[in-house]
């Protein structure tokens, strides 16, 4: 019997697929990257802050051909760590990055919480929230990224106490500035969640002519 040699075409290397525009600059591949004292405090949580090592020859410590092994070794000189898509820890992550067909040739990367569109010829892309949160937070919760230190802690609420001082004092000084006291408020409420305070209740009103005395 005849063999059937090749296979069918994908959406993605049809001809009138849809591709990144030619005027969108190519994001060639990436690594993730993460340093001890990168974290941010989102919905009550401290989560990674990653950065992106991107595999671009010639930058870096990246050779050409794409050898990365000098790059990785100069990103953990300066303490970073770096997340490879093959470490099994990653669960359903693995494998981090999409590949996305470009106008003028090859791929363009992007990580796979981000939502890209193509209209009129642009390119239009909505980060991840909480799917790439949920992603975060599986980096400590499986033991790729180490939880946040009480030493970078110390570090992260001493700069928000800072800015609520210089706010306080921009208040002070003009009472009328709204601007300023709005972003007090939210700098107050940001440390007050950091420290982890209970919220104030407030103690009930005593009816007219009731007594504390039974």
């Amino acid at each position: 019997m005849a063999q059937v040699l090749g296979k069918r075409v994908t959406q993605a290397e049809r001809l009138d697929a849809v591709k990144i525009p030619r005027r969108v600059k190519k994001q060639t591949r990436f690594l993730y990257k993460h340093h001890p004292m990168r974290f941010m405090f989102v919905g009550g949580e401290w989560l990674p802050q990653l950065s992106k090592l991107r595999i671009d020859p010639g930058v870096g410590g990246v050779v050409t051909g794409g050898g990365i092994d000098l790059a990785v070794a100069g990103n953990m000189r300066q303490g970073w760590q770096v997340i490879q898509p093959s470490d099994a820890r990653l669960g359903e992550y693995q494998d981090y990055m999409v590949a996305l067909p470009h106008a003028a040739g090859g791929s363009t990367y992007v990580d796979p919480f981000q939502k890209v569109t193509v209209e009129a010829g642009r390119m239009f892309v909505e980060e991840g929230g909480e799917s790439y949160y949920a992603f975060l937070r599986h980096l400590i919760e499986s033991g790729v990224v180490a939880p946040i230190s009480d030493n970078v802690k110390k570090i992260k609420l001493h700069d928000i106490e800072k800015k609520v001082e210089r706010l306080q004092g921009a208040v002070s000084v003009n009472p009328a500035n709204q601007i300023a006291a709005g972003r007090l408020r939210q700098a107050e409420e940001l440390l007050s969640a950091m420290r982890g305070d209970k919220p104030k209740t407030r103690k009930p009103r005593k009816k007219a002519g009731a007594s504390d005395v039974g």
